[in-house]
């Protein structure tokens, strides 16, 4: 009698459906650390803006209003924006945009002269 060493289809629809009952598992807390990724780099580009306002209003009487100044540009997952700034006040905020709008809760990351994080539990 012959011995076959391949699979049989039964066999290949089993590993196939375990391999998709896996996926299944996987994806959602692959998007989930793709989209805390994106925030905690917008965070982070939030406090270096930070770092320059102080740094520029050492030397100028008034907080920056100026995004560009403060090195806040737009990329595919966020807007970033100065609400206001005064002489002893400022608002920064970075809005989601695109998938990252997906991250429910956190889609409006705001910073002020403070160090006031808002929303709290997304920082």
């Amino acid at each position: 009698m012959k011995k076959h060493s391949g699979m049989t289809i039964i066999e290949l629809l089993i590993a196939m459906a375990i391999i998709a009952i896996l996926a299944s598992i996987a994806y959602p807390s692959l998007q989930s650390y793709v989209l805390k990724t994106h925030r905690g780099d917008a965070q982070a580009e939030m406090i270096k803006a930070q770092l320059r306002q102080t740094a520029l209003h050492i030397l100028n009487p008034i907080y920056s209003d100026d995004k560009n100044a403060l090195g806040l540009q737009n990329n595919s997952y966020y807007n970033f924006t100065v609400i206001s700034a005064s002489t002893t006040t400022y608002l920064m905020k970075a809005e989601a945009i695109g998938q990252q709008r997906n991250d429910v809760g956190c889609t409006s990351l705001t910073i002020n002269h403070n160090n006031e994080l808002t929303p709290k539990d997304c920082w």
